[in-house]
């Protein structure tokens, strides 16, 4: 091989190594740049509200107690294979049978067996105010199958302290059907104390009476004798542009009797383009007393006065007033939860 030959075959050697040098290099730092995005990606922060099982409580720290003849569907652990393929038909079943009745109706507590890990997670939230976690998991599946297997009775599933008759005494959370529940205070079987009931509208637009539009409706305060009994709070989440009614309560706070309204109460009312206005007004047993000895030319009378941030006109044209006809005037209190 003569000199020229020699330099032509190192030189072609040495662009070899180069080109191989250069691709190693374009390798790793391929695997570097992938590596670092994936470490910069956010870290979202969130309740993780997990759709398994996880044993967390022991089976003697569960309610155990059979007051109804009814016998429990849902003592073992959910399969979730298993509940999705029957999640739709029994959905449908229960939107069907929803009977949302005025007068309330004393429930019967059901057994709840060995699927407590559902009930004791709501409860942990609940007790440290964690609404937001709560009706995060009060939509999921293994958790909708206790209101779902109520449908159509008055039982309720109970999770918490339980006195010497084995019957909810303490704090507790109870579960009832059309996803409707309780978490608060018991005294020998009956909800006593300070306590929330809540209802919430999962599969549509709700209706109590005449309001529609209900995303979620509640009271939140005092209780005796089974019912809202003192000072409390009724609120409901609407949809605006679903309220059917002209002007719909919206918020209720004040004194209440066995469900009423009864004694002192501030009203805020919302009409379908959002817009709130707020009243004050006195109460007996739900129904209103008159503010004024007036009567319009449509036989209505004054029943509640506007409050600071109200300005709107009445059907008189007498800004100042709530009106209401007689036979209107009855009965107001929380739509489920009057005697």
């Amino acid at each position: 091989m003569n000199k020229q030959d020699k330099v032509i075959a190192i030189a072609g050697i040495a662009l070899i190594i180069i080109l191989a040098i250069i691709a190693i290099f374009l390798l790793f730092s391929s695997r570097a740049k992938t590596s670092s995005m994936i470490e910069v990606l956010p870290k979202t922060e969130t309740v993780e509200l997990d759709e398994t099982v996880a044993d967390t409580v022991g089976a003697d720290e569960l309610a155990i107690t059979d007051i109804s003849a009814k016998e429990s569907s849902v003592g073992n652990a959910v399969d979730e294979s298993a509940t999705d393929d029957t999640s739709d038909s029994k959905t449908a079943s229960v939107i069907k049978t929803i009977s949302l009745p005025e007068k309330y109706t004393r429930s019967n507590l059901k057994q709840v067996k060995n699927n407590d890990s559902q009930l004791a997670e709501l409860a942990g939230y609940w007790d440290n105010y964690q609404l937001d976690a709560v009706a995060d998991l009060i939509r999921l599946e293994r958790v909708r199958m206790f209101t779902n297997d109520l449908a159509g009775s008055n039982d309720y599933y109970y999770y918490g302290e339980l006195d010497a008759n084995q019957l909810p005494n303490g704090k507790g959370l109870a579960v009832y059907a059309d996803n409707t529940y309780y978490y608060g205070e018991w005294t020998k079987g009956l909800r006593d104390g300070n306590g929330m009931w809540l209802r919430i509208y999962i599969d549509g637009i709700g209706k109590d009476g005449k309001y529609e539009g209900i995303l979620e409706h509640q009271y939140n305060g005092e209780w005796k004798n089974d019912l809202p009994n003192g000072s409390g709070q009724e609120h409901y989440s609407l949809q605006y542009e679903d309220i059917s009614f002209d002007e719909t309560i919206a918020n209720v706070i004040g004194n209440f009797k066995n469900g009423y309204y009864d004694g002192d109460v501030y009203i805020m009312t919302a009409k379908s383009d959002g817009v709130i206005y707020d009243w004050y007004a006195k109460a007996n047993a739900g129904t209103f007393a008159y503010t004024e000895n007036k009567v319009s030319t449509t036989n209505k009378k004054p029943v509640w006065i506007k409050g600071n941030e109200n300005n709107h006109e009445t059907d008189e044209g007498d800004d100042g007033y709530y009106w209401m006809l007689d036979e209107e005037n009855k009965n107001f209190g929380i739509w489920g939860l009057k005697k």
